[in-house]
């Protein structure tokens, strides 16, 4: 049984306004001192945004430490407090993008022609899939192979306590734990359903904020296609209406052939019953 629920999505952080702007371009330089980007536009769609110029935009902390230098990132461009701010910032180049790419269009293909009625159960293989981390890296997640691995899904602007921040403390707690028990090949993914405003820049931040280890917490944004490729897949069902996002929720342990040995639905999954099922792997 999967048990909805209701969330209603704050517009808070960034708001669209007449004068946003949707670039591309190549970062020349990271600018740590005034925390901004010197950039190459490539792409604009606004006039005051000149194609084949250079110039610096403020960003966010997260973007700030991925830094992107030497690589093309698409991006919001906004123009407040006196001066040009990148938001929802994502790399469009980068080790593994064009496999990245192919890999999702398989898994479009192969999810186009599933029945609606059909996901991923208990005992079943998932499929493979690419996404963007937390670190602006491409990561295919086949490349876990070999490693068991917590997978769920959330959103950051969530701010219902039991929900998505209950679920993101337990999964930190959770790497604690496992960490003291001994499981140090024990991985944990998280893969954002907002991934219009989840940029890898604001997943880190928010790895950051929960206190999750980067070392082996992989948190996955990616085209908006690919994550309705996947919420299909995994069966997370989601609606927006209203400014509201009706979700399901459900927690997975993938074992290292990458079938999936423990699925739990609904939001009250506990520390001990997924320690308890990565233990006996």
């Amino acid at each position: 049984m999967r048990y909805l629920f209701s969330i209603v999505a704050p517009f808070i952080l960034f708001v669209l306004t007449a004068d946003a702007a949707s670039i591309q371009g190549r970062v020349i330089k990271v600018l740590p001192d005034t925390r901004s980007f010197e950039l190459e536009l490539l792409q604009s769609d606004d006039a005051r945004i000149s194609t084949g110029s250079m110039q610096t935009f403020r960003v966010g902390a997260g973007d700030l430490a991925i830094g992107y230098e030497g690589r093309m990132i698409r991006a919001t461009a906004a123009f407040f407090s006196n001066k040009w701010n990148l938001e929802q910032v994502f790399p469009l180049d980068g080790l593994g993008a064009k496999a990245a790419r192919d890999v999702n269009q398989q898994l479009h293909q192969a999810t186009a022609t599933m029945s609606r009625r059909k996901y991923v159960k208990q005992g079943e293989y998932i499929p493979n899939f690419a996404m963007i981390d937390q670190r602006g890296e491409f990561l295919q997640i086949r490349q876990l192979q070999g490693k068991p691995f917590i997978l769920n899904f959330i959103f950051t602007r969530c701010t219902v306590p039991t929900m998505c921040p209950a679920s993101s403390t337990r999964m930190s707690r959770l790497q604690d734990a496992a960490r003291e028990a001994g499981l140090d090949n024990l991985q944990f993914v998280t893969i954002t359903f907002d991934p219009a405003f989840d940029s890898p820049g604001i997943l880190r931040q928010y790895a950051e904020g929960y206190g999750m280890e980067p070392e082996n917490f992989h948190l996955l944004t990616g085209d908006p296609s690919t994550v309705d490729d996947l919420l299909r897949q995994f069966g997370i069902l989601t609606m927006e209406e209203d400014g509201t996002i009706n979700h399901t929720m459900a927690t997975l342990l993938v074992d290292g052939n990458g079938r999936v040995a423990y699925r739990k639905e609904g939001a009250t999954w506990t520390i001990k019953e997924f320690l308890k099922a990565a233990e006996s792997l």
